[in-house]
């Protein structure tokens, strides 16, 4: 092991990440000279150039690229080492970070998230909820998150992965009008509005309509549900959505369920997604305490 200074990586990492020598030197409280130094003194050490100096800031050479990789998969899991010692052995005062999907924010982990700030007004959250399941896999492994809820069913390759079941959800066809679809010919005529991953995140649906000799050909497509949910209302096609996210608008008459003759699928569940040798105590207790009551 080299004996380089942790702090010429933490340097180098924020430099990275600010892509200019003065906004980093106002981050780590330190003079621009300082930071200058510091690059210059790891560069030497490595014998190798880590960044291109241009005119309005710095960018990462090839090798400065392969190195940030190592460095932020470093830093982050000192950080976690740092955080699992520090944290007391309750909520109180403790920091988690927790990935959702934005759909079941609202539906699902809002009401959660108030009773835990009732509980512990100084307990500090986190919430990522603009990334997909992928990427939010690929943060869960680089400890940017401590755990995920989500609700694709996809088999996570990582061994180290474990995934729970949380609550059951059911998925229906929605439309601006109450239809009465009569046949699976006048379902195919209709317009569909579904997600990017369709086959991925209801792979059950899709082999059920292939079962069915029914051909999938969505006219719209969108990366949110809440976009599925407005372009509906806008009376632009029937989409498909989780229905607990809608049943104000069911039971108001502004959406409407559309049932397909013949056609069964089987539910989805919102999932606890998390790596075990990851969670701190506050993530155990706020997981045992809030999510699986």
């Amino acid at each position: 092991m080299s004996n380089i200074n942790l702090n010429l990586y933490r340097v180098f990492y924020v430099v990275a990440q600010s892509r200019s020598y003065s906004d980093a030197a106002d981050k780590l409280h330190l003079s621009v000279p300082s930071i200058s130094v510091s690059i210059n003194k790891l560069e030497s050490l490595l014998n190798t150039p880590l960044f291109y100096r241009e005119k309005d800031g710095v960018k990462l050479t090839e090798e400065g690229k392969e190195l940030f990789g190592y460095v932020e998969k470093g830093l982050n899991l000192l950080d976690l080492g740092e955080k699992k010692i520090l944290q007391r052995n309750d909520l109180d005062k403790s920091e988690i970070t927790i990935g959702c999907q934005s759909y079941l924010v609202s539906y699902y982990l809002m009401d959660i998230i108030e009773e835990a700030k009732k509980d512990y007004p100084d307990l500090k959250i986190n919430l990522i909820s603009n990334s997909g399941a992928k990427e939010m896999i690929n943060m869960l492994e680089d400890h940017k998150i401590d755990f995920i809820i989500d609700s694709v069913n996809e088999n996570h390759k990582a061994k180290n992965i474990v995934v729970e079941e949380l609550k059951p959800i059911h998925n229906i066809f929605i439309s601006k009008h109450d239809l009465k679809v009569k046949s699976k010919e006048d379902f195919e005529k209709l317009n569909l509005i579904l997600d990017y991953d369709f086959e991925l995140n209801n792979k059950n649906l899709v082999e059920v309509f292939k079962e069915n000799n029914i051909e999938i050909s969505p006219k719209i497509q969108f990366d949110k549900p809440e976009m599925i949910i407005d372009a509906v209302k806008r009376d632009l096609g029937i989409g498909f959505v989780m229905k607990e996210s809608i049943e104000k608008e069911l039971e108001s008459g502004e959406l409407y369920d559309v049932k397909i003759p013949g056609i069964k699928y089987s539910d989805s569940v919102i999932q606890l997604i998390y790596i075990d040798e990851q969670l701190t105590i506050a993530d155990k207790k706020f997981i045992k305490k809030y999510l699986k009551k």
